[in-house]
């Protein structure tokens, strides 16, 4: 009888661990592979979902007979089992659904996608237009970058940066501003963005006024096709890799106008303002 009761009491423990383990997964990959706001209210209340489906409390055994007090004690450690790998498979899921979304596991290849806009009766040279802007927001009328979308932010791996990505793109886009540099400098710094500030401090100290808009222009172009996998913030302050990159090429352009010194000053605020995107 003893023996019946151990078997079926180590089925309960391996059915509490596999339900811990699937809903854990099922938690993690919609979280890795979200792309919305709705990720950010997740992970703020999954702590207290824990507390409240697991049941994170304290346990009393006093006064027990020993019948109650050995169910409560498995009922303790199936509970705990549950908790344990749950929190163990949302991290996994996590990094599981990021890797998906990162490397496009089931994304269409990029000739595939030109392709099927080809065989909607659309030229070779346009349908990569349209293309690109799926992939990266560019308007294929005019060639301006757009605001990031959901289309690009699904090609971004970090759960966070997309939408950070988004407000600093926004807050430069030089229409807002009418040529007014006191206007532009409150904004930006309005963002209370620490690596910003400092971009802003150089810009004004190394950019003549009549310059700094064209670079906020390339600036804005920059932000806008940051990922964390760009690596831009690998450039540092060597100016030859931020003019030998599709994506740097422009500010690059702005920048080399400057003196060398200028130069400087300017690419190691921009780096760190860069480094800060890719990474957060």
């Amino acid at each position: 009888m003893e023996k019946e009761e151990k078997k079926h009491f180590d089925s309960i423990k391996r059915a509490t661990v596999l339900s811990g383990i699937g809903m854990g997964l099922l938690l993690g990959m919609i979280m890795g592979l979200s792309v919305s706001e709705v990720v950010k209210v997740i992970m703020a209340s999954l702590t207290a979902l824990l507390g409240v489906f697991l049941g994170f409390d304290k346990r009393s055994f006093s006064g027990m007979d020993s019948e109650t007090y050995q169910k409560d004690k498995n009922e303790t450690l199936l509970t705990s089992l549950r908790a344990g790998w749950f929190g163990l498979a949302v991290v996994a899921g996590i990094l599981l659904g990021m890797w998906i979304r990162t490397n496009e596991v089931f994304t269409i290849p990029v000739k595939t996608s030109v392709q099927q806009w080809i065989d909607a009766g659309y030229d070779s040279a346009y349908a990569r237009k349209l293309v690109t802007y799926e992939r990266l927001g560019i308007n294929p009328t005019t060639g301006e970058a757009g605001e990031i979308g959901a289309l690009q932010r699904g090609h971004q791996s970090n759960l966070f940066s997309a939408e950070t990505i988004k407000t600093v793109s926004s807050n430069i886009d030089t229409s807002n501003w009418n040529n007014d540099w006191e206007k532009a400098k409150e904004d930006m710094l309005d963002l209370d963005n620490s690596a910003l500030t400092k971009l802003v401090s150089a810009i004004e100290i190394n950019i003549p006024e009549s310059d700094r808009f064209a670079f906020l222009g390339s600036l804005r172009y920059l932000v806008i096709r940051l990922t964390a996998q760009t690596r831009i913030c690998n450039f540092g302050t060597d100016l030859s890799k931020w003019q030998n990159n599709k994506i740097t090429t422009p500010i690059a352009g702005e920048i080399e106008k400057l003196p060398a010194d200028s130069q400087q000053k300017i690419l190691g605020s921009l780096s760190n303002l860069v480094c800060e995107l890719e990474n957060k």
